[in-house]
């Protein structure tokens, strides 16, 4: 795979069934110039026929399907980018626009988890759509901004503490949109209650909401009244009312009564409180809310932004394990039943009585449809095809020890050819997310070019139990090091690998891990890429839009945090490194790069940085094209030249 060949990635996601299961549809996004394009495919879950354009996009996405199959809504943008709400025929027909907000409707509320764009909400009788959409508020004088409260910006989106995101329900029909609860607090995830008069969200209402974590699930009635059912002892997401009306369950992370601001590297689960639990607005004295999977070992992915759905005699989730992300059916014992397992990660899913579809990805799959019926799996779409002379190179797993004996889990890209070849040390970011089984375009490219490309998951990371993602709290560059370089060793004693040519490279946390290493243990490597990595604590404190998030990482002193600081430690920097950074990045700061570079230039090192203009934290993933192909061409343009 060249780097060119990302242009040819094609990806499906925002799933959603019709009422009686015979039809998918999905947003489908593709490279379209130096941008993206996105529109809604329809594909029967029988496999009789390939998917089909429902909408010409090119920015239509988040479709969603009315209970009664009649209509489907979605969110379409213009040249401006902003997003509002259409609604068209489920057979295809003219799409009616139902808003005209000026700040656009789903925009992502909590930057812990990157949320995506979320997607309208049918009512269960189909006349109306829940929804939440940004407010601004009347500007100071002169334009300046008066800021009273941290998380006053997000990545990607810039400043948003003067546009909360408020909650409102517009007629299927048409009409004015309408305002449910009260103005000035962030709002996200709305659902319906099951008798149409009632939706349910996540909200954060205490005082000191902008210093920690915690949030909680609100219940507002047409008319305006509003219980808060929690008290603000976890995080909220996902929350939705069970189809009988008598609980909300919500996917979070907890408890945090303890410290409200300790939730990074804790495994996210699956929660429910009685609906009819709370107090009016904020007294918070309502029913506790009770944990159905286990904390340890079940870790829910939550990057979805649609309801929880309740099918095959459970709530659908999906957890993350050693790489993969596997959907199970959970009860409301918190008993797991398995749907959709093996080397692969489930990204989407959507269900219908007697079926269940999914997307999913593998090793050389950026996604396909897949419909689940009685443990049958049959894909619907091949997408994939337009890659099949790309050459993709599969994923070996590998196993190592630590010097302590811990083991290490991780998989080696090799490339075409005997060897020995050079190697890269890929390091991910997080640290709490997990490599896997999924379409990797670095790992694919740099294979490519001839170098064998080692990925693990040292402690620290996700999907092998919450003690295991904890380990490193507070001690950042111990034993996440001492898994890192064990793999390396035991993939650099094969006879197919070049030992005394290694490089090192990641981005964000893989930034900061990169610098470490480079600082170290830089006599095992000849080279560094560090891109978008934290290499001082204390700045990126006040500087990042997760400031407070990453002090729980590195705790809360800040002695420790120039212990764990690569900046500290640049003079122990002899190898040649490379620093990559956007300019717009607002969860890891330009200003880190900034403040190595110097450092290392300063000492008369060889380093260089490269600065691309714009872009966000998740640039090389989701910025313009050529961009992402002028990255790849610059590091292996800087392996070559120092690793030969």
């Amino acid at each position: 795979m060249r780097a060119e060949d990302i242009r040819g990635i094609r990806s499906p996601g925002s799933l959603t069934l019709s009422p009686d299961g015979t039809r998918a549809a999905f947003a489908l996004t593709a490279v379209a110039g130096d941008g993206y394009a996105t529109s809604i495919h329809v594909v029967p879950t029988d496999g009789a026929a390939p998917p089909q354009p429902l909408t010409e996009g090119p920015r239509d996405a988040a479709p969603v399907w009315s209970p009664d199959g009649a209509s489907i809504a979605f969110l379409r943008a213009g040249p401006d980018g902003v997003r509002q709400i259409h609604v068209m025929p489920a057979a295809g027909g003219e799409a009616r626009r139902l808003t005209d907000h000026p700040l656009g409707v789903g925009s992502p509320v909590t930057a812990r988890h990157a949320r995506g764009v979320a997607a309208p909400v049918w009512s269960p009788d189909s006349r109306r759509l829940a929804y939440t959409a940004r407010i601004p508020a009347p500007g100071a004088p002169g334009g300046a901004r008066r800021i009273t409260r941290l998380r006053y910006r997000i990545d990607e989106l810039g400043y948003v503490h003067d546009r909360p995101s408020q909650i409102f329900v517009v007629e299927a029909a048409g009409g004015a949109p309408r305002p449910i609860g009260a103005a000035g607090y962030d709002h996200w995830d709305v659902s319906w209650h099951p008798d149409s008069a009632h939706v349910v969200a996540a909200t954060a209402r205490h005082d000191d909401r902008d210093l920690d974590e915690a949030n909680d699930v609100a219940v507002f009635a047409l008319d305006g009244a509003m219980r808060v059912l929690t008290a603000a002892t976890t995080t909220v997401n996902l929350p939705t009312v069970s189809p009988d009306g008598r609980a909300v369950y919500f996917v979070g992370i907890g408890p945090l009564e303890g410290d409200r601001n300790d939730a990074r590297a804790r495994n996210v689960g699956l929660w429910r409180v009685p609906f009819a639990a709370g107090a009016p607005e904020r007294a918070q004295s309502g029913g506790a809310p009770e944990r159905l999977t286990d904390a340890e070992t079940i870790d829910l992915d939550d990057g979805r932004t649609r309801p929880l759905l309740f099918a095959e005699g459970g709530v659908l989730g999906g957890t993350l394990e050693r790489g993969a992300v596997r959907l199970a059916a959970i009860g409301g014992g918190g008993a797991m039943r398995e749907i959709l397992g093996g080397p692969r990660q489930v990204i989407d899913y959507a269900a219908a009585p007697g079926l269940v579809a999914a997307v999913v990805t593998h090793a050389t799959s950026a996604g396909e449809i897949v419909a689940v019926r009685a443990g049958q799996v049959r894909a619907l779409t091949d997408f994939g095809a337009g890659l099949a002379g790309a050459a993709l190179r599969p994923m070996h797993e590998i196993v190592a020890k630590a010097p302590d004996g811990y083991p290490v889990h991780g998989w080696l890209v090799l490339p075409d050819g005997p060897g020995p070849h050079p190697a890269l040390l890929l390091v991910h970011g997080g640290p709490d997310m997990q490599a896997g089984y999924h379409l990797f375009d670095e790992a694919q490219v740099y294979a490519a070019a001839g170098y064998a490309v080692i990925q693990t998951n040292p402690r620290g990371s996700a999907g092998y139990g919450e003690a295991h993602a904890r380990a490193i709290k507070d001690r950042l560059g111990t034993v996440d090091a001492d898994d890192l370089l064990a793999m390396l060793d035991a993939v650099a004693a094969r006879p197919d690998i070049d030992g005394g040519r290694i490089g090192v490279l990641g981005g964000s946390y893989g930034g900061f891990m990169t610098a470490w290493l480079a600082a170290h243990h830089g006599r095992r490597f000849r080279a560094a890429v560090c891109e978008r990595g934290v290499y001082a604590w204390d700045s990126m404190m006040g500087t990042s839009d997760i400031g407070l998030a990453a002090q729980s990482m590195v705790g809360p002193d800040p002695a420790r945090w120039r212990a764990q600081s690569p900046l500290t430690h640049a003079a122990r920097i002899e190898i040649p490194v490379l620093l990559l950074h956007w300019e717009g990045d607002l969860r890891v700061p330009f200003e880190q790069a900034q403040r190595l570079y110097a450092a290392l230039r300063a000492l008369r090192r060889d380093v260089e940085l490269v600065v691309f203009p714009g872009g966000n934290h998740n640039a090389s993933r989701n910025g313009p094209p050529a961009q992402r192909i002028a990255r790849f061409e610059t590091i292996l343009a800087w392996f070559a030249k120092h690793m030969g």
